[in-house]
């Protein structure tokens, strides 16, 4: 069996975090989406993969040459949609498919849930189905699938995965998932629902937070670098290699910090946190379920929570985030559309804060700079500079 994963995508609902990276390279639990995809198909079994790229190619191509398993590269010139990128990888099919999203995590069990043969949809249960195409289901088989639909409470949805014959990938002329499946069904295919195991997907980008906290429930205990003995490390715990953890540090499972980090002294993080490398914690600062990306630099005396900081952000001391819940306003142009959003703070990349700064459910775009005493909410676009 071969494998195709979808990580064309731009993610623009991340935004900030996807304007220079595809939400496949998001790092959640300190490794990119598109890891565990990977491993997940090794682990079935499957060896032959194929990764269609597109936006921001060049960053997954070179993350994808870092890896231990070589996989094929196609290119998608536009992003016109997921059945157009399957499409695109047609000519190197031979063999019954599974076809999944690189930013979407799912575990081996999902993959061999869905089996060998024929055509097949991964379904599983949403409270959210305005984000999914919700399927209806009869006697084993899917009847239809309805994108994006203006329902509440709670359906099934597609999670993503496919299984397809090579027959159905090469007579792909749709641009969209949903519009391949809904003409199979309407041509008399017959394509099973299979009920999935392990599945998270994180639409914006204060979902990253459920999918951090979901991912390090697998955290396994492993320590390096230099912890002092007055360190009090409780649960599971991963620190990478020549991190260093000051005296008077409490560190609560699941927590995973990477290399070349040093935090501390008497510095509180988790549970449900992850830190990039190259990270600087300076002393008395608490951060609890919030994710921290490479060559960060967070002050003394702050209090992060339900957080996500971007990549090479930096930040003075005494900052506060404030966990609310709102409505915002992400897209562009005519595809503006509110979403309900619960968290503290996202920064974006190179994010500049000085000191007693407090963010209450803002979103902060990328290389903004904020001066000190400023109390912010809601979206602050790129390049904005706060006074």
């Amino acid at each position: 069996m071969q494998a195709v994963i979808l990580a064309g995508g731009e993610g623009w609902r991340l935004r900030p975090l996807t304007k220079n990276r595809p939400k496949a390279l998001i790092p959640v639990g300190n490794r990119p989406l598109i890891d565990y995809c990977i491993e997940a198909l090794l682990e079935s079994g499957i060896r032959d993969i194929i990764v269609v790229v597109g936006y921001r190619r060049e960053r997954v191509i070179r993350h994808l040459n870092t890896l231990d398993h070589e996989v094929k590269v196609v290119v998608q010139e536009k992003q016109i949609g997921s059945a157009n990128a399957l499409a695109c990888a047609s000519h190197l099919i031979h063999d019954t498919t599974l076809v999944l999203s690189g930013d979407n995590y799912l575990d081996a069990g999902s993959i061999e849930a869905i089996g060998t043969s024929g055509n097949a949809i991964m379904v599983t249960g949403s409270l959210s189905p305005s984000h999914y195409g919700v399927v209806q289901v009869q006697d084993g088989l899917v009847t239809s699938l309805m994108e994006k639909p203006d329902e509440k409470g709670p359906c099934m949805v597609s999670s993503g995965l496919y299984l397809f014959t090579p027959e159905v990938i090469k007579s792909i002329r749709e641009y969209d998932m949903s519009d391949l499946v809904i003409r199979l069904i309407n041509d008399g295919i017959p394509i099973r629902a299979v009920y999935g195991g392990d599945w998270y997907d994180a639409i914006h980008s204060w979902d990253l937070l459920g999918q951090n906290h979901h991912l390090l429930q697998t955290n396994v205990s492993k320590r390096s670098g230099t912890i002092s003995r007055f360190v009090t490390v409780n649960g599971r715990v991963s620190i990478g290699a020549r991190s260093i953890i000051g005296p008077g540090c409490t560190i609560t499972g699941p927590v995973r910090i990477g290399e070349d980090t040093t935090i501390g002294p008497n510095v509180i993080i988790g549970p449900d946190v992850s830190v990039g490398d190259r990270a600087s914690i300076e002393p008395f600062t608490v951060i609890a379920n919030s994710i921290i990306l490479d060559d960060v630099c967070i002050g003394s005396h702050s209090r992060i929570k339900d957080s996500v900081i971007g990549e090479g952000c930096s930040i003075s001391d005494h900052l506060s985030t404030i966990t609310t819940e709102g409505f915002y306003s992400l897209g562009e142009g005519d595809g503006k559309m509110l979403h309900r959003g619960t968290f503290g703070a996202i920064l974006g990349e190179r994010v500049s804060l000085e000191s007693s700064v407090v963010l209450k459910g803002c979103i902060l775009g990328n290389d903004c700079q904020v001066q000190s005493g400023r109390r912010l909410e809601g979206v602050i676009p790129d390049g904005s500079r706060v006074i």
